[in-house]
């Protein structure tokens, strides 16, 4: 399980969706059809390293499925 901190747009590529403070987990597109909040809240590892963003609805989908920690355990 990979630990959860608070969205830091530092951590992400200049110019991608994560950087602007859009939900990466999900998607810019999926804001549009009410499956993400689109801002991002929270940074986190995905399974490959990556950093990635997540809005409110990804940090509670990805606590219950046991990927992150409940946010801010990890730091």
């Amino acid at each position: 399980m990979n630990p959860s901190y608070s969205y830091d747009p530092d951590l992400y590529e200049p110019a991608s969706a994560a950087a602007r403070g859009f939900c990466s987990q999900h998607g810019q597109d999926s804001a549009a059809d009410g499956t993400c909040t689109g801002e991002a809240v929270v940074s986190f590892r995905d399974i490959h390293g990556r950093w990635q963003s997540g809005c409110s609805q990804a940090l509670e989908q990805l606590v219950e499925r046991g990927e992150i920690e409940p946010f801010g355990q990890g730091a």
